[in-house]
């Protein structure tokens, strides 16, 4: 999947440099040929002052002068086909050249996901139940700035949870500068780097092999226990290593604050500028098996920064540390991740807390057009962490989920998923529902 990812987000840029690339190797085919043509002309002039000379020498010797006769009509051959060979060639840069301004001058390709689907819930979760529902409408581009610059756009269109008025999210807006392809450097709105849910898969429905994130990686307006959204600095890159490929992502960024209404309190990542001028950090390193254990990733990430509680003086210092390994190939999709989190109450008395969350996310492809899959979800969350506390899905919970996936076409998916959710309140309470949904996603 992670290979399908990139693929997808870079076809525009992939599209230009083709062009480029083209053009280039068409120049140095022209350079080539002609230089043969200057080759062949000379031998030319040479065999047909040999000829003379031979002609004068012995005009008698008719073997002699058939052979030559021969070389010069060969030589002259080549010669002709060589200029027919360039003729070509040139028409051949001239088209490449022509269509390349075409798709300048058409303007910057609009490129995106979209889905629709129905939700059956056993029980009312803020105030409604089941009926169809609108996904969302998100549109990204790529814009070129050079052969080294790169850059992301990507715009959501969606509704809440609670199916109220349609919000519009900027959900990243990053711009990069390549030195080497072991260092990247962005700025702007970023994926957080921890995990690898959070890092593979976007806001494109289509792209995610399931319909629901698992809820501990959530995005943040709809309920995740981590920023899911960095505003900052990062660097990216890769290197060849004995039996393999190491990646890293690192970032430096505003730091994260917790706002809203009491009991409906969510992370914001602190957009423009920063509360409280605590930087956030951020890291993610991963080890990509190649040869027999070709699929298998494994990684560590760590998260730490200062949130306060907007409107009260609670301050945490929030540190998570923890693992991933994915087992990727044209059959299976396996991905594991753990978090363990060991936060500091930064206002109070009330020490350290310790919380850890994690999943095991399981499928198997059947001619890359089924895909059953299965997920196990848990978190234990201390609640007497302010961090935790305040947020309105911070709370200790786990879930199960069986899924069926079917590709209609390359960038068309039907989705069917069954789960089951057990959730601790505030009071000490469980609250359990099952939920049935059908997902219909695409991507253009």
């Amino acid at each position: 999947m992670a290979v399908a990812i990139a693929l997808i987000f870079s076809l525009p840029a992939y599209a230009a440099q083709s062009d480029k690339e083209r053009i280039a190797e068409l120049e140095k085919k022209l350079e080539r040929s002609l230089a043969v043509i200057d080759k062949l002309s000379q031998r030319v002039d040479q065999l047909e002052a040999q000829k003379t000379i031979a002609a004068k020498v012995s005009e008698g010797d008719a073997e002699s002068r058939a052979k030559m006769n021969e070389s010069v009509k060969l030589a002259t051959e080549t010669s002709q086909q060589q200029v027919a060979r360039i003729d070509q060639l040139e028409r051949n840069l001239v088209q490449v050249s022509e269509l390349s301004a075409k798709k300048r001058e058409l303007g910057l390709p609009l490129h995106g996901f979209a889905d629709v689907g129905y939700v059956h819930t056993s029980k009312v979760i803020d105030g409604r139940k089941s009926g169809f529902a609108l996904g969302n409408l998100d549109l990204y581009l790529t814009p070129e700035f050079g052969d080294r610059i790169k850059s992301l756009f990507e715009l959501t269109f969606e509704f809440n949870e609670k199916g109220e008025s349609v919000a519009t999210d900027l959900e990243r807006l990053q711009i990069g500068y390549t030195f080497s392809d072991a260092l990247t450097l962005w700025a702007g709105r970023v994926h957080t780097p921890y995990g690898y849910w959070n890092t593979a898969f976007h806001h494109g429905a289509q792209l995610q092999p399931s319909i629901l994130r698992p809820k501990m990686v959530a995005f943040e307006d709809q309920g995740g226990i981590l920023p899911a959204h960095s505003v900052g600095l990062m660097a990216s890159g890769a290197t060849k290593v004995q039996g393999g490929r190491l990646e890293y992502d690192f970032a430096v960024a505003n730091g994260s604050r917790i706002v809203g209404e009491a009991g409906d309190q969510v992370i914001d990542y602190n957009a423009g500028k920063d509360d409280n001028s605590n930087k956030g950090l951020a890291a993610n390193v991963r080890y990509r098996f190649s040869g027999s254990l070709d699929g298998l990733t494994v990684g560590m990430h760590a998260l730490t920064q200062q949130v306060n509680q907007e409107g009260t003086a609670n301050k945490t210092e929030l540190n998570m540390l923890g693992g991933f390994l994915v087992f990727d190939t044209d059959d299976w999709e396996i991905i594991s991740e753990y978090y363990k989190f060991r936060n500091k109450d930064l206002s109070g008395n009330t020490g350290t807390h310790n919380s850890w969350a994690g999943f095991l996310h399981a499928g198997y492809r059947f001619n890359d057009l089924i895909q059953p899959y299965a997920r196990l979800e848990k978190a234990s969350l201390d609640q007497s962490d302010n961090y935790f506390a305040a947020l309105r899905s911070g709370r200790s919970y786990n879930r199960q989920i069986l899924g069926l996936r079917y590709n209609l076409s390359p960038i068309s998916a039907l989705k069917f998923e069954l789960g089951q959710t057990n959730e601790k309140q505030v009071n000490g309470s469980e609250f359990k529902y099952n939920e049935t949904r059908l997902q219909f996603s695409v991507r253009f």
